[in-house]
């Protein structure tokens, strides 16, 4: 029986480069979710987008400090705008 959703699930990980975060990453990826990456580097951001995307998910990496309110807000716009409402 296959429960795949009819649209794409729409994500938001924050941390998304390393520990936990990275693995939550690969498993909405593997999923086939669109997943807006949030973490502070942007070498690590790069390299989790391109592991998403072998995975058969899409990503929209952005380089936000999840301690600044004002970026969160506009990183959860951006992901909306370009990925689809937030699940």
């Amino acid at each position: 029986m296959n429960h795949q959703p009819e649209h794409r699930e729409v994500v938001v990980i924050t941390g998304a480069t390393a520990g936990v975060g990275r693995a939550t990453t690969r498993e909405f990826a593997r999923r086939g979710a669109s997943i807006g990456l949030l973490a502070r580097g942007e070498d690590g951001l790069a390299a989790t987008q391109a592991e998403v995307e072998e995975l058969g998910g899409r990503a929209l990496a952005i380089s936000t400090d999840v301690s600044d309110a004002q970026a969160v807000e506009e990183a959860a716009q951006r992901i909306e705008d370009e990925l689809g409402p937030i699940d």
